[in-house]
Order: structure tokens, then sequence, then C-alpha cells
């Protein structure tokens, strides 16, 4: 039970998966608590993309100020780890000194990171280079065309300057490959560098930390109960204009093209979930396609958001369970971290709004705060089984090719379904049938490839 008096230098976090409701519990709670929202949404920092991004409307945003939300261009790169430390720790300091409360809320959960463990975090930028603003790509592409090449090319120029990094990602993994590189043309400094003064970091860190500042709510709805309301959102999104910002997302996309700048479709919004499951539609429409078929695409386009967006959750809760739960306990500070269950749309107020209301005022003011496993019956199964079965911060599972079928796969489910598919199956039979030497069925030719690592290379 926690009873560390009253914060000096309060902070809320509020995170969770997609579609959970962490904006609206982050509105009520800076509307009762005199709070300032920072969010920490990588998409939802785009600006004219309300539908595609799911921001809060104006009015559902009942008054509250919102900061980095809306605020950058579509053609702008996603921010890294270390710009949105900085400036969110900027913001911090300013509504702290406006007597205010600061409250972080989003799906990006390496930016919650970045705000509730910032020593755990080390700069990827030089010493010299204090702009919060990440470098424009054109101008990284055109003084090292490398970025621009084939990823072999890079995957080799990687070796080269930080073989650590370039054993550690999978050799089709553009981005994680790009960024890995870009880092150390742009600053000289290798990133496997960067983590091991992460890890000196925290190491020194350990021992001298101060009292523990910050409350945590993690919103969780039921999986299965958040299927169906992530399906539901993806209609509502098309209700509400989807294929107008899609539309005019292609448009800045062909415009660019036209004036020679390359668009990198890994980064940025282009990441976002919505615009390329549509656009095959646009192009159809311009080619004059029948209105069956139009019809067809769309459907297929919505049922492609659907599945990505809940392929998107799930990762969003495997990084909980292998980052957050862990950073959280290696700080001690379990005691702080509230699971709200949402599964329940209609009673959001009593399971969600109330018991963060109440916890919170407990510790603005310093009193004794409730166990997290007595909030509710959900907060009691889910923390303790992700607390009991936490991973470490570093993934387990290795990269595994399969021979066979010439594969490679980056995760445990991913192997796991390869290897009972008809695909894997029916490839192992026919080398079974014109083999001179017998095949085991059973027993995939597996190729392990070096471990991957995710620590905020974005």
């Amino acid at each position: 039970m926690a009873t560390a008096g009253s914060p000096k230098e309060p902070l809320v976090a509020i995170f969770g998966t997609t579609g959970t409701g962490k904006s609206d519990l982050a509105v009520e709670l800076a509307r009762r608590f005199n709070g300032e929202i920072i969010n920490a949404d990588a998409m939802q920092m785009y600006k004219g993309l309300p539908v595609i991004t799911n921001q809060l409307s104006f009015e559902e945003q009942r008054g509250v100020p919102h900061h980095l939300l809306a605020t950058i261009e579509p053609d702008e790169p996603t921010w890294t780890v270390d710009n949105f430390a900085r400036e969110s720790s900027r913001l911090i300091h300013e509504i702290r000194s406006r007597g205010k409360l600061p409250i972080v809320a989003g799906g990006t959960h390496y930016y919650i990171h970045a705000a509730l463990f910032p020593e755990t975090f080390v700069s990827s930028q030089s010493a010299e280079d204090d702009n919060s603003q990440p470098r424009p790509q054109e101008e990284n592409i055109t003084q090292f065309p490398v970025l621009n090449g084939p990823t072999a090319a890079m995957l080799q120029r990687l070796r080269e300057v930080d073989p650590m990094m370039a054993d550690r990602w999978h050799p089709d993994d553009r981005r994680k490959i790009k960024r890995s590189l870009e880092i150390f043309l742009t600053t000289g400094k290798r990133v496997s560098d960067i983590y091991a003064e992460q890890r000196q970091s925290k190491a020194l860190a350990g021992p001298t930390r101060g009292p523990w500042q910050s409350l945590m709510f993690w919103v969780y709805t039921e999986p299965e109960v958040l299927k169906v309301r992530l399906d539901k959102r993806v209609d509502k999104m098309y209700r509400n204009g989807l294929m107008d910002e899609v539309k005019s997302l292609h448009e800045s996309r062909q415009f660019r093209s036209q004036r020679g700048e390359s668009v990198d479709m890994t980064r940025g919004i282009w990441q976002s979930i919505g615009y390329k499951q549509m656009e095959p539609i646009l192009e159809a429409e311009r080619d004059g396609s029948s209105p069956g078929r139009m019809k067809q695409l769309k459907e297929a386009g919505l049922e492609d958001i659907r599945v990505a967006t809940r392929q998107y959750a799930k990762y969003q809760l495997r990084w909980i369970r292998r980052k957050s739960i862990p950073l959280v306990k290696d700080h001690g500070a379990m005691d702080y971290l509230f699971l709200l269950d949402s599964s329940n749309a209609n009673n959001f107020s009593v399971d969600v709004l109330t018991p963060a209301a109440d916890i919170c005022q407990k510790f603005l003011d310093g009193q004794a705060l409730v166990g997290p496993t007595e909030v509710s019956k959900a907060a009691s199964e889910v923390l303790t089984a992700f607390e009991e079965d936490s991973a470490p911060s570093e993934p387990i599972f290795k990269v595994k090719a399969c021979d066979a079928c010439e594969v490679t796969l980056q995760s445990e489910d991913q192997w796991e379904k390869h290897i009972k598919g008809r695909k894997h199956r029916r490839t192992l039979q026919k080398r079974k049938r014109t083999a001179l030497v017998p095949l085991d069925s059973e027993k995939p030719e597996v190729t392990f490839l070096p471990e991957p690592c995710f620590n905020g290379i974005t």
C-alpha cells in the first residue's frame, strides 16, 4: 500500500490498447483536478486527419488544454522517442509551473515510458544538437543517398559501422535498419553504444532514485469485447469521413512524387491504419471500375482495417506485458499502477471514471492508496497474471527462418502459425516425396537468426 505523502512533482500517465477509453479518462481527470493533457499517441500528433488517427473532437476535449495533439504536418516524420522525451519534459515543467496537473495519455507506449522513466532513455542526438524537431528526411537522404537505396545496401553499410545492431534486425525490416543507420550517419554515434549507455545509466540511477511521483492508470478491455468494439469503430470511421482523409493523403503523396520528393511509406502518417487499406478504392475509381468492383474493394478495405486494428491492439498489449510492467517493477512502482476495466461501455463512469478520480484524489493528498489488485475482479486477475508472467525487457524469441519454405519469422505467434499452416505442410510433403533421404514432416528445418530488439528505435 503506497503512502509516500503528497507528491511534489505529480504526474499522471494513462495508457492501454486502442479503443479502451484512455482519452475520455484523461479529459475527466483533467477537469476534476485542474490538469492539462499531453498526447502520447504518435499518429494523433498529425494535423488534419482526426478520423484516421481517432482524435477527440474539439467538443469531446471539453475545454481541457491538449498538447502535442494535431500539431505536426502530414509530411513530417514520426517523432522519435528523443523528440518526445525532450518536448514532453518541457511541457510537464510548464504545466506544473502554472499550478496544474500534467496528464500524459496515449497508446504509443515508448512515449509513455519516456515521460515516466526519463533516466532510462539516453538521447540518440549529438551533444551539439539541441533541436527538438527531427531533421527533415529529405536532408538526410540528400546527404546520405544510401538511406534511399535498397534495404540490402543499407544493411551492409550498417554491418560495417554497427555490426551488433545489424545482427539484431530482420534482413527485410527496412524501417529499423534505416533508422539505426540514420542515427549513426547523422550523429556519429552507434545505436549499440546508445543502448550500452542506457544500461549503464539505469544501473547507476537505481540506488539514487527519489520517491515515486507518478500515478499510472492502465485502461483495459476484455480482448473479445475489444474486438467487437474496434470493428464497430472502423464502421464509424467510414461514416465520419475516412475516405475524405484517404483522398487528401493520396493527393498529397501524388503531388510530392510529381515534385520529385521521396515518400517513405514505412514512416510517419503512412504507418497509420486506414490509408493503405483504402487507397485501392481511389485507384479503381480513377480507372473507371464498375460499382460492383468498387463495393468489393470497399468491403475488403474495411475488413483489412479491422484486422490491422485488432493486430495493433494485440501488439500494444504485448508491449505492456514485455516492456511496461518490467519497467514499473524495476522502479518499485507497482503500487502506483492501477488497472481500470472498461469492458462494459455502459458502466464506464462507474468502472473507470469514479475509481480513477478517487485514487487520484488520494494520490495528490498523500493518503494511503488502495492495493491495485483490490480495485476490481479484472484488476486482480489481470495484474496478478501479468506480474507473474511478465516477460523480461528483451524479447526472448529469436528470429527463425524456415529453410523449407524460405521464410523468416520474428515472433512466437508467427512461427507457431507458420509451422501449423497448410503451406508449410504441403512444402514438407512435397520435399518428402522428392527427397532421396526421408524428411521428418513434424520438424521443420530451422535457422536461428539473431534476436531482435525493440528499445525505442522508431
